[in-house]
């Protein structure tokens, strides 16, 4: 009778780590759902605010750079997220 062979990453076969990395408590989920609403809070805070002070064009404007600015250093996933974030926030 042969033994069976040890896998390298020590998983059985079938079962990866990836299945398990997926499962989040809900305490976890909920503390990464109140972080991205309180960012995108903050974002319309601070686009209102531009436009009440210099006006709703200029305001535009600053948050076309400032989303573009967040897609390079995120990427455009994390961008449509957080404007999802802040129209579910308006």
């Amino acid at each position: 009778m042969t033994k069976p062979k040890k896998s390298s990453t020590g998983l059985k076969p079938g079962s990866s780590t990836r299945e398990k990395s997926l499962i989040v408590p809900s305490a976890l989920r909920e503390t990464w759902t109140i972080m991205r609403r309180t960012e995108a809070r903050e974002w319309l805070r601070r686009y209102r605010m531009k436009a009440g002070r210099e006006g709703a064009a200029v305001a535009r404007a600053w948050w076309a750079g400032v989303i573009g600015d967040i897609e390079k250093i995120r990427g455009k996933e994390a961008a449509n997220e957080l404007r999802y974030w802040m129209n579910q926030e308006k």
